[in-house]
């Protein structure tokens, strides 16, 4: 059953902010109805931090069957949710016509602002990457997110699964097809982070060529590393973690320890700047007991539209540590593997910049990247 997309925008929900040089963005909360087939978790949520950390102790065992014990089938789920975006386009939209434009998902501990990071001029904004490229790139707090945009916060293990956030994901993608956004764009690029890219991987899965270039970072099939990362993210239940910030989110809420497991999942000393780190520990977001027993990327046969995948040497949850060890019983490395998914697709390249971990947008490289990245497209898309 397909979803379907409310879009009801009024001016109490539409703010545009100009400035001189830099890119033109319009906040908008975008009301979407969406039909998932989603997990039937038998599971409830933790009554205390000493209930997860036994959860988490045996989903991460050598031997768990968490998943087999606590799924127990599919089941329909059909809701009416409320998501924060966040459009931005070139400085000079009013004079020349913005054709392509960029869909961001960003991944677990982060929030939209994993690709703004730092604001205007930011080494690490790729927001200003994409807009310089003549792209506007759309931007959204996903679903169950504890961040600035405020998208909604339903039930963290009955609804807020990678199902979910798949159908969601694909009913912006039809707004921004529509022409609802008030921009006519013709060319429509999927670039998503880590957890990001798993939705990507699902959206292709599902809905073949929804889109007209995807671009996968943080991300392979490797799985070899997930236990571990899990594991080193030390899952605290949110709401005791920080209180100021997530004191409102029910048990089945959860978000990274300390300052410290932030950087033992998603940094690679010593190329990031300490300040980054503090400020990104600082205003990380929190992710659902849903998401993580929903984990996962089915091949998409259907897809044939170009693939760039980008996930750096060193980064700890999708290679181990090292992105240049070879996939288990294949001839290539962990992120040449990312292939399989996509059995159907002609025009597949990899990139494995140096000295970079998982969270790639908020290490010394990231300048770097964002221009591979962007010239990829403009060779490709």
């Amino acid at each position: 059953m397909l979803s379907v997309l409310v879009i009801a925008l009024s001016a109490s929900c539409l703010a545009l902010a100009t400035r001189p040089s830099g890119p033109k963005c319009q906040q908008v909360t975008i009301p979407v109805i969406i039909s998932a087939t989603t997990q039937n978790i038998d599971l409830k949520a933790p009554k205390n931090q000493s209930e997860l950390t036994g959860l988490i102790t045996r989903f991460t065992s050598l031997s768990s069957n968490v998943t087999a014990d606590v799924l127990k089938g599919e089941t329909n789920l059909t809701a009416s949710y409320k998501i924060w975006s966040l459009l931005c386009l070139p400085s000079n939209v009013s004079t020349k016509p913005v054709t392509t434009v960029e869909f961001a998902i960003h991944g677990i501990n982060f929030d939209h602002s994993y690709w703004n990071f730092g604001g205007d001029g930011s080494q690490y904004n790729y927001v200003d990457a994409a807009t310089r490229a003549g792209h506007a790139i759309f931007l959204y707090d996903r679903l169950g997110l504890q961040g600035v945009g405020q998208s909604s916060k339903p039930d963290g293990i009955k609804e807020v699964q990678t199902a979910t956030q798949i159908e969601v994901a694909a009913m912006l993608i039809r707004y921004l097809k529509s022409g609802k956004s008030g921009y006519k764009f013709t060319k429509f690029i999927g670039i998503g982070h880590s957890y990001g890219s798993i939705q990507l991987v699902g959206i292709a899965s599902k809905f073949g060529n929804l889109l007209d270039a995807t671009i996968l970072t943080g991300f392979s099939p490797f799985q070899g590393g997930i236990g571990t990362s899990l594991a080193a993210f030390g899952l605290t239940i949110a709401s005791q973690q920080n209180r100021a910030r997530f004191g409102a989110l029910s048990n089945s809420y959860l978000a990274t320890q300390s300052i410290y497991n932030d950087q033992a999942a998603f940094f690679a000393f010593p190329f990031f700047d300490f300040d980054v780190l503090k400020f990104a520990s600082a205003t990380k977001g929190s992710a659902t007991l849903g998401e993580f027993l929903t984990l996962s990327a089915q091949a998409a046969l259907n897809y044939t539209n170009p693939i760039f995948v980008v996930t750096g040497d060193k980064d700890f949850i999708f290679c181990g540590g090292d992105c240049f060890q070879l996939f288990p019983g294949a001839p290539v490395n962990v992120v040449e593997a990312s292939k399989v998914l996509f059995p159907s697709v002609q025009k597949f390249n990899v990139s494995i910049p140096a000295n970079t971990g998982h969270a790639i947008n908020v290490h010394f490289g990231a300048e770097n990247v964002y221009a591979s990245i962007q010239g990829w497209i403009a060779s490709n898309v």
